[in-house]
């Protein structure tokens, strides 16, 4: 370089006139600092070039892992670990590559874990992009925990699954009191719910509050609010009540919240106050283990320091999948990731493996039924005539044939001589490709059962097995999947009722759907991707019915629930019409209009009565007006209170339809409900 610049120097002066020596002393001076700043910028231009191309080849290499490589190591650590199905081939000559080690090498910081940074060539021009197959159904459907993204996943699970188990390692599960069996009284019927997180919209918790008040009035010992308002000094509305129901019922009842360990009331913040506010209502909150763990459970860790039964259970029970056959058509196939059916468990559904939580219905052995609803259900009248056939109380014909049961190509013929063990509704819109013999799940909103240990057991056993078929994925028993919440409760219930239980040992029962868990849903198919009520008119809302219906057959009219009228409906289940804490329009443009503003009108109209009940006056003894002190504990008495109660009833959209408590469709428009005082010291 030296030699260079002295010759370049040489042969500009012998090129400048020399008039003077202080003259061409001065130019010579003057071009070597030119030449100087002039290599300063060429050499600071080639060390950007160089981390340009470094650049690139970086973004390269991520683009190549993260769309092709399933190897453990995926973009900068593929980079730097020398990982990667595919090498960059690139020829590049001497020339380049004697200026590039000549030139100072930037420093790269690396991972205490990544002691070598493997050379790499660089690209001379970016590659040819590549269309990448659109991945068909059953893969999006399926889950591989192998990309860097899914990694962590797989890492927050197995995070989750430690933390629930070790819960149970200091932890035991409520024991439940025996119900009161005189023969004076009638049969108590647990009502369960099932509590997985504490976070959100706060309306969802309103709906446990709508909903407990729903079974209250339409229970045993239950006076009609007219009569027991008729002696208060309160004004009430009676035209805001629901039109249906509410004049009591032929059974008790108990109401039961079975919590996961995140949402438990023994967290002190606020992932606690769910069901710590369901606790002050009237719910018996219930803490439940899962029948199998997740994930195993540590050895080291499961047996240190001393430990309950519950969580010795769940060591033994091992974890989800670990008997699960080593052949046949649910058997772990070559190249599955040993984690993929226990992640497919961890996110199906709504609530992913937590809505397995919902089976410990069967364990209320105490109770002769137990009927499972979700947050947004709503029960418009009693349930006694289905009670009373369940229980092999009621054998008369008339009544049977009263009863709304389905008659649908996979409902099964029901012996009503003996007592049924299990009533459900069938999932029919879940269904991808509608035929008679099309898998279909129980709908997860709503289930009758006889509680029983031995069944309860039993699904036990089918989760330690693990007989899920996933490539394809076709379900339990390679028979029972393919729709929404497969994985878990909607799926292994018609598993193990048509293949697992004993032949004739279970007596169930299918439902009709319009009827019981009314959900307004549309028996046809749509041109939508999803399922969508009837159009008014078609060009308008841009989709429109096909001639085919959902569960197979050619005239599916008789199961229309987007026509059936709310008095012909003997609970609701808020899907289709979505939920009433998110003050819905109700599906404006379609035949399901009417229905689901009907739906949500009691739900409003149930709200506003349990408000009134708990502005009932307490008398002189201390006692509420109504013989129902021995579950009424919660009550509005504090005057701020009170007044608050009154303001939230200022909503300004439809009052005939919302009875005060919207302000505007959407979420934000939702005037939540007022916590009660409680009982006045």
């Amino acid at each position: 370089m030296r030699q260079r610049r002295a010759v370049d120097d040489e042969s500009l002066s012998s090129r400048t006139p020399q008039r003077n020596g202080a003259a061409a002393s001065t130019s010579t001076s003057s071009s070597r600092r030119q030449f100087k700043n002039v290599d300063l910028w060429a050499g600071s231009l080639c060390l950007l070039v160089c981390l340009v191309l470094q650049l690139e080849l970086l973004t390269y290499k991520l683009f190549i892992s993260d769309n092709g490589d399933d190897s453990p190591a995926h973009g900068v650590e593929s980079v730097l670990s020398g990982g990667g199905k595919e090498k960059l081939m690139m020829a590049v000559s001497s020339d380049k590559q004697q200026q590039q080690k000549d030139q100072p090498k930037p420093p790269f910081q690396v991972h205490d874990k990544e002691k070598e940074v493997h050379k790499v060539p660089i690209p001379n021009k970016q590659p040819t992009p590549v269309k990448q197959p659109t991945p068909d159904l059953e893969s999006l459907l399926s889950y591989e925990p192998t990309k860097r993204i899914k990694k962590s996943r797989l890492k927050k699970a197995i995070g989750e699954s430690y933390k629930n188990s070790f819960f149970w390692k200091v932890f035991e599960p409520e024991k439940i009191a025996p119900p009161n069996s005189s023969d004076d009284l009638p049969p108590e019927i647990a009502y369960v719910t099932t509590l997985t997180k504490c976070g959100g919209h706060r309306g969802s918790i309103d709906g446990a509050a709508v909903l407990l008040h729903s079974i209250r009035r339409n229970s045993h010992g239950w006076i009609p609010m007219q009569s027991q308002s008729s002696s208060s000094s309160v004004d009430f509305d009676p035209s805001l009540w629901p039109k249906y129901g509410g004049k009591g019922g032929k059974y008790r009842y108990k109401a039961y919240v079975i919590v996961d360990p995140q949402a438990s009331p023994t967290i002190k913040d606020k992932h606690g106050d769910c069901a710590r506010f369901m606790q002050s209502i009237g719910w018996t909150v219930l803490h439940r283990p899962p029948l199998v763990p997740l994930f195993e459970i540590p050895t080291a860790e499961a047996s240190s320091g001393h430990s309950s039964a519950s969580f010795d259970e769940l060591v033994k029970a091992g974890y989800i999948g670990v008997q699960r056959p080593k052949t046949g058509d649910t058997a772990r196939r070559p190249g599955e990731h040993p984690n993929k059916l226990r992640m497919l468990l961890y996110n199906d559904g709504c609530c992913g493996d937590t809505e397995l939580l919902k089976l410990h219905t069967y364990g209320l052995v105490g109770h002769e039924l137990a009927v499972h609803l979700d947050f947004d259900s709503l029960i418009l009248r009693p349930m006694d005539d289905l009670f009373d056939v369940m229980l092999g109380k009621q054998k008369d014909d008339k009544v049977v044939e009263s009863l709304s049961i389905a008659k649908l190509p996979q409902s099964k013929p029901v012996d009503f001589s003996r007592p049924i063990d299990a009533a459900f509704t069938r999932d029919y819109n879940s269904v991808k490709s509608p035929s008679p013999k099309s898998p279909v799940g129980y709908q997860g909103g709503f289930l009758i059962v006889r509680p029983s240990l031995t069944v309860l057991e039993r699904y036990r056993k089918i989760l330690q097995r693990g007989e899920f078929s996933l490539n394809p994925r076709k379900g339990w028993g390679n028979k029972h999947g393919g729709f929404y919440g497969d994985a878990t409760f909607q799926g292994i219930l018609p598993y193990y009722y048509e293949d697992v239980a004993p032949p004739g040992e279970h007596n169930e029962l299918e439902l009709d759907r319009c009827i019981f868990n009314q959900m307004a849903d549309n028996p046809r198919k749509s041109t939508h991707k999803f399922p969508r009520a009837t159009p008014l008119d078609p060009q308008v809302m841009g989709y429109s019915d096909k001639n085919k219906c959902r569960d197979g057959r050619e005239d599916c009219r008789d199961t229309d629930c987007q026509r059936t009228h709310p008095k012909d409906s003997i609970t609701t289940h808020f899907t289709f019409c979505n939920k009433p804490w998110d003050c819905s329009s109700g599906l404006p443009g379609t035949v399901a209009l009417d229905t689901c503003l009907g739906l949500l009108s009691e739900w409003y109209g149930v709200r506003r009565e349990l408000e009134d009940w708990w502005l009932l006056p307490r008398n002189e003894a201390g006692e509420a007006t109504n013989d129902l002190s021995f579950s009424q504990r919660s009550f509005y008495w504090n005057q701020r209170t009170i007044d608050r109660v009154q303001q939230k009833r200022q909503g300004s959209l439809q009052p005939d339809v919302y009875k005060g408590y919207c302000d505007g469709i959407g979420e934000s428009g939702y005037r939540n409900m007022m916590g009660p005082d409680g009982l006045k010291k």
